[in-house]
């Protein structure tokens, strides 16, 4: 059995997309505030200058970057950091690339740098998402909460940590 296994965390088009387009916004309104702020002199023009990069600077640490599994833990790996969750009581881990499918976000990020937080829909009722491609998704269940993942190869990644 292998002890430590790394999955990568693909990003699909769509949060291409959305964090291409959502990046260039706020850089416009970037440099708008800064050039309007400067010839207006107003005070808080910096303000207006750094909510927008600190918008991109904070969602950007949340954002997933792989999947490593670890004897009986998984490790959601961050920029810079790592959410670990157990996975003891584990009782069911699918791949089901319709799982997200018709999901409201209740809390958390809808598609800058990846869709993390709090989700609901009728198939898994409330969720927790650490997801980059949703149709690479991963349904994992505990008697008590349901985590979303999307890593790189599914059937792989279910079949690994099954094993363990």
């Amino acid at each position: 059995m292998e002890n430590s296994l790394f999955f990568k965390a693909p990003w699909s088009q769509t949060l291409i997309t959305i964090t291409t387009l959502v990046c260039v916004v706020l850089l416009a309104m970037v440099l708008l505030f800064l050039i309007l702020g400067l010839q207006q002199q107003n005070p808080y023009f910096l303000l207006w200058i750094i909510l927008p990069i600190g918008i991109v600077v904070m969602t950007a640490l949340f954002m997933v970057r792989g999947y490593h599994l670890d004897g009986d833990r998984l490790y959601v790996e961050r920029l810079g950091w790592r959410t670990e969750i157990a996975l003891e009581n584990l009782e069911s881990a699918t791949y089901d690339p319709t799982a997200m499918d018709g999901s409201l976000r209740l809390f958390g990020n809808g598609g800058l740098f990846a869709f993390t937080g709090k989700f609901w829909n009728k198939k898994l009722g409330h969720y927790n998402a650490y997801a980059t491609a949703v149709r690479l998704t991963v349904v994992l269940k505990w008697p008590n909460q349901t985590i979303v993942v999307t890593p790189e190869k599914p059937e792989q990644f279910v079949a690994a940590i099954l094993r363990r």
